[in-house]
């Protein structure tokens, strides 16, 4: 059977209704909120969070620079910490599920 086009490429693409390239909301239902798998969910967006106000936390909370410099390279390191925990949890429980899918289809054979 032989593969025919309809014509150029130029003729095929013009006649497809492509929706316009700054259309966010059909970006956001197409990436982001159906795709669960790109975040960690709530408790990544509070990590998240609270990685982004540390620093202007700490600087209305610590006067002295020296002692802030330093909170905030703690804060920056534990809210990694956090977040890679979060990360290999994630991960963890998916691996858990793909092994019980592998030993529910080998109890099938």
């Amino acid at each position: 059977m032989a593969y025919h086009h309809a014509g150029a490429w130029v003729e095929r693409t013009a006649q497809q209704d492509y929706p316009p390239a700054d259309d966010i909301e059909r970006h956001a239902r197409a990436k982001g909120f159906r795709n669960a798998h790109t975040s960690l969910g709530v408790a990544g967006h509070l990590v998240h969070m609270g990685a982004m106000l540390f620093p202007v936390l700490a600087a209305e909370l610590i006067t002295d620079a020296a002692k802030y410099r330093k909170a905030v390279r703690i804060g920056s390191v534990a809210t990694t910490v956090l977040y890679e925990g979060l990360y290999t949890m994630r991960e963890a429980k998916r691996h858990e599920r793909q092994e019980e899918r592998l030993a529910h289809c080998r109890e099938r054979d």
